[in-house]
């Protein structure tokens, strides 16, 4: 199913004719790379960051914790693929939204609450790991609980549920996408 649906152009698909159509070079965009290809895209990530879904989750958010000041991007940009997308539903205090983050949006984000305070994240529990091969590679859902909070160790500002989506394509694995 999933190769006949591959060939029908998105427009056709779209629930709203006059909803925008990804376009190329966007997170949407078609693109097919090796490991090779995909390493030389991002900065080099650390071994023990990538050996495992459980341990890319946990450095995912090691990576965006930091005190107030400068936040360097390169060690939480190492872990995702170059479309990654992060999505996010929200209530507040109105009608549930689901937001779409693309890469770069996020690392803006990232950059600007650093500006202003520190922030860092934290991995509490992980809930449930489903992994399958595939062809020498593979892929995993990552379902995870966590706290986020200004100051190390501080009150939690935030927490809840998440769940991440990697793919391994044989020699490491990547984020596809996270969501909250």
């Amino acid at each position: 199913m999933w190769g006949i649906l591959a060939t029908v152009p998105i427009a056709a698909i779209a629930a709203d004719p006059g909803a925008p159509v990804p376009t190329p070079g966007s997170v949407w965009a078609h693109w097919s790379h090796t490991h090779e290809e995909l390493e030389a895209m991002a900065p080099k990530a650390r071994p023990e960051d990538v050996v495992t879904p459980e341990a890319i989750v946990k450095a995912l958010h090691e990576s965006v914790n930091g005190p107030q000041g400068p936040w360097n991007s390169d060690r939480f940009r190492s872990l995702y693929l170059p479309s990654a997308v992060m999505s996010d539903v929200t209530n507040a205090k109105g009608p549930v939204v689901i937001g779409n983050h693309p890469l770069e949006s996020i690392i803006k984000e990232v950059e600007d609450v650093h500006k202003t305070s520190g922030w860092y994240e934290t991995i509490t529990q992980v809930t449930q790991v489903i992994k399958t091969s595939k062809h020498g590679g593979g892929f995993a859902a990552v379902y995870y609980h966590g706290t986020a909070s200004k100051m190390p160790r501080g009150k939690p500002e935030e927490d809840g549920d998440s769940m991440a989506l990697l793919m391994y394509d044989g020699k490491r694995w990547w984020v596809l996408c996270d969501v909250w």
